[in-house]
């Protein structure tokens, strides 16, 4: 079974770009409105997976800087980037930990989904004061977990085939004493504004089972010869569930846009 954190994401990318869910298209609304995005900016994606956020963002700006320390998880992002003609995205391997050493350009907007939780955000915001210029800012971004009943569904599944953690990662986030704001208000950038949005999305059977395969703790990788056999279940356990195959949800996002104090 692997045993670094690279190899057991590196399964999870292909389910990653494909299978979790999108961002609204009011994140992007507000991040334009916020730092008036108007083609002519250069933007940092800080751990950036597929480009979940980094392709919508293209559209706004000049350039993005799309960042991750996972090479599979940037080959998705440039698979789709192809596809999609986004010709002005730059895939480059890196992590939050040695930001200096990517010698970056000056920004005009840094955004960070939901990996800022795993990152040393104290270090980071730090490390990004210098670079992003004086009217530009960070954003970070999250979504709650469904709470559906299939969703619990899903858990029951996913219990029985919990894999205990061999590299430190369990595939949940790990317990802060610190929200995201406290760390913000406290920071370069401690002028914070949360924003929320509510919205449906809809799953075939085969997206639910793919998403589950995007998260850490059931990647391919890790379940190893247990893989086919978790996918059998949940399928069995789902379409008892609901045979027409389609699961909805309420997505509840967020977003803290944070500047400096003018």
């Amino acid at each position: 079974m692997p045993s670094t954190p690279s190899e057991l994401f590196a399964s999870a990318a292909p389910y990653y770009a494909r299978c979790q869910p999108l961002y609204p298209q009011e994140l992007y609304d507000s991040l334009t409105q916020r730092f008036a995005l108007d083609g002519t900016q250069t933007a940092l994606d800080l751990g950036c997976g597929p480009g979940t956020i980094a392709l919508p963002l293209s559209r706004l700006v000049d350039r993005v800087i799309a960042v991750d320390p996972e090479p599979g998880m940037l080959e998705q992002g440039q698979l789709i980037a192809q596809r999609q003609n986004f010709g002005n995205i730059q895939w480059r391997q890196g992590d939050s930990s040695h930001l200096r050493a990517l010698n970056l350009p000056p920004l005009d907007l840094c955004i960070m989904g939901r990996a800022f939780h795993w990152m040393s955000r104290e270090q980071v915001l730090a490390d990004l004061d210098p670079l992003v210029n004086h009217q530009g800012g960070v954003a970070t971004t999250s979504m709650q977990p469904p709470d559906t009943e299939w969703a619990r569904i899903v858990a029951d599944v996913r219990d029985r085939y919990l894999i205990p953690s061999c590299c430190g990662d369990n595939g949940t986030y790990r317990e802060q004493e610190e929200s995201h704001r406290e760390i913000l208000l406290r920071s370069p950038f401690p002028c914070v504004t949360a924003e929320r949005w509510t919205y449906h999305v809809d799953h075939t059977l085969d997206e639910l089972v793919g998403l589950q395969f995007s998260h850490s703790s059931f990647t391919p990788a890790r379940l190893g010869d247990r893989k086919d056999a978790f996918e059998q279940d949940l399928r069995t356990a789902l379409g008892d569930f609901n045979p027409s195959g389609h699961f909805g949800q309420t997505i509840c996002a967020e977003a803290l846009i944070a500047t400096r104090r003018h």
